[in-house]
């Protein structure tokens, strides 16, 4: 079948297994549908936004006549094309999804789970995939007795979420003397409007977790220590983010830097600030995007909005220690012996030698017996598994282990923070998939076993992997645990704060769940090697970064490869 007729055909099943319904609100009337398990709410404008600007809020009482259609979704903020479905874009694009169980009220206060799509900043969207991946209603009809609402929401994308510029920041002086981070300050508009209307559709506005993956897991978590931020959330799931790894994050000289390469690529410098910005706010997005090429999008470390980089801000009392805390990652997160499966040892000393410098490459290799490993693809000991190892402590454990210290030392109490490993292939893909890299658990792809939403996902994108019961209990069984932190700040009992004295994850497996140790003398290494970018990126002010961003360029092409 042809992929736009099959795209077609689920839309027309989408649309008659759900029915028009009306939802009263203290504001208006809203106009959802009803599905089988749940009352869907899509559409929903949460904020107006200015090329550059702060978003502009709204409530439901701004709405025209006092009702709104919320049966569709809204456009997706603009971004490059992708190998992923992406639906209709506008620079108006700041919406958010309401997925409720089918018989709630004012009165019934269910916790609310508010989920940030990842895509490096770069692209993604709350209505991404036909079928739709993020799916509030899954998550809904297999939670314990379908007792959440579950938010997705949009936000500003690549150059039109990132743009540092004085003149920006000159512009708004008054109210909001900064600029950039348009995303962060998109998500906290989204974040009060719930504050604000989520008891109508159900919610409890003092119970918001909120959950992400990748760059939306690194979001989440930023968001502790940012300005206007308590309060409107109290727990946070990290689902393969690397809030830790200063590379992620940018000092304001080299946020005007990139910026001001930008305005000179679209001929739009001038030496008046005004005629510069017109210039920029008249600019084709395709036009801004080319400028903008290939660069990481990155949160900046500024005076004011985002004064601290996170771990900074926990160990220095300047980030919400009310928050719950769960971190984790994928077996498989970077999957490079599906990129490089024959890599010898100097090639791995060479990617070495680009991500971190030549200063600290003999204590890598000394410490993980690099001059061991072998590029024969059926050795148990294979370069490319040793750098997958690598890359997943320096990006991933090393961080939630950093944070975790910062916040001990800080409170000296036990923080309330949770961290996980996860494998989820669950033995349904055949041989013959995992040997052509599907369905081995790499970077995004817990999300449909989060949002119960597998079995549609993997026959729209040929994993040739089957549905089976074991693997419906398996992500029932995911569901249930972040249900459980949703609802109390805490997974359910089988698993136990992360312990600093004694560094265990929560190994999460189709068939059993166990804690495991990690090995901290890596982390060592690595938090030398931070605390040595952070003090240049940070202290210093600096404008050069000496560790280049091989690492997240070779993620980037996975993260690609798999979605």
């Amino acid at each position: 079948m042809e992929r736009s007729t099959l795209y077609f055909s689920i839309i027309i099943i989408l649309i008659l297994n759900t029915i028009s319904v009306a939802l009263e609100t203290r504001k208006g009337i809203i106009n959802g549908r009803k599905t089988t398990y749940s009352m869907e709410y899509l559409g929903i404008q949460y904020a107006k936004t200015n090329r550059w600007q702060p978003p502009i809020d709204l409530s439901l009482d701004m709405y025209p006549n006092g009702s709104f259609d919320a049966t569709s979704f809204g456009p997706c903020c603009l971004q490059r094309l992708s190998n992923v479905y992406i639906p209709t874009q506008d620079e108006q694009c700041l919406y958010l999804n309401i997925f409720t169980p089918l018989s709630v009220s004012r009165q019934s206060l269910l916790p609310v789970l508010v989920w940030v799509h990842g895509g490096g900043l770069r692209s993604g969207c709350s209505s991404q995939s036909i079928p739709l991946l993020y799916n509030g209603t899954n998550i809904i009809a297999n939670s314990p007795r379908q007792s959440i609402v579950v938010v997705t929401i949009n936000y500003r994308l690549g150059v039109l979420g990132d743009l540092y510029l004085k003149e920006l920041n000159e512009e708004n002086r008054t109210e909001w003397p900064t600029s950039g981070n348009y995303f962060l300050q998109d998500i906290l508009s989204a974040l009060r409007w719930i504050k604000v209307n989520i008891r109508d559709f159900g919610g409890d506005k003092d119970n918001v977790l909120l959950f992400g993956e990748s760059s939306g897991a690194n979001a989440v978590v930023d968001l502790g220590a940012v300005k206007g931020s308590s309060n409107l959330y109290q727990h946070v799931i990290s689902q393969s983010g690397g809030s830790g790894n200063y590379l992620y994050y940018t000092n304001m000289s080299n946020a005007l830097n990139l910026s001001n390469e930008i305005v000179q690529n679209v001929n739009c410098s001038n030496n008046d600030s005004q005629m510069k910005l017109d210039c920029l706010r008249k600019v084709s997005f395709e036009d801004l995007d080319s400028a903008y090429g290939h660069r990481q999008t990155k949160p900046v470390i500024d005076d004011y909005f985002f004064p601290f980089y996170p771990p900074l801000a926990i160990e220095n009392g300047n980030y919400n220690e009310n928050l719950s805390l769960i971190f984790g990652n994928n077996n498989d997160e970077n999957a490079f012996c599906f990129v490089f499966p024959q890599m010898n040892s100097t090639e791995l000393n060479t990617l070495l030698v680009s991500s971190m410098g030549q200063k600290w490459v003999p204590v890598v290799t000394n410490s993980y017996r690099v001059n061991k490993c072998s590029s024969n693809q059926n050795s148990t000991n294979r370069c490319c598994d040793l750098f997958n190892s690598i890359v997943t402590d320096k990006m991933f454990d090393c961080n939630v282990r950093r944070i975790y210290r910062n916040s001990y030392l800080k409170s000296n109490k036990k923080p309330n923070v949770f961290w996980y490993h996860l494998n989820c292939n669950p033995g349904i893909c055949p041989q013959s998939s995992l040997e052509q890299g599907a369905g081995i658990c790499t970077h995004t792809s817990e999300i449909p076993f989060v949002f119960g939403t597998i079995s549609s996902y993997e026959s729209s994108n040929s994993l040739n992997c089957t549905w089976d019961n074991q693997s419906r209990i398996f992500s029932n069984q995911i569901i249930q645990h972040w249900v459980s932190i949703a609802k109390d700040g805490k997974p359910l009992s089988s698993w136990s704060v992360y312990d600093f004295s004694a560094p265990k994850y929560f190994y999460i497996t189709p068939f059993q769940e166990f804690a495991s140790v990690l090995w901290a003398g890596n982390c060592d290494i690595f938090d030398q090697i931070e605390r040595e970018g952070v003090h240049e990126l940070f202290g210093n002010q600096s404008n050069h970064i000496k560790t280049s961003l091989v690492l997240y360029i070779l993620s980037l092409f996975v993260f690609m490869r798999f979605s």
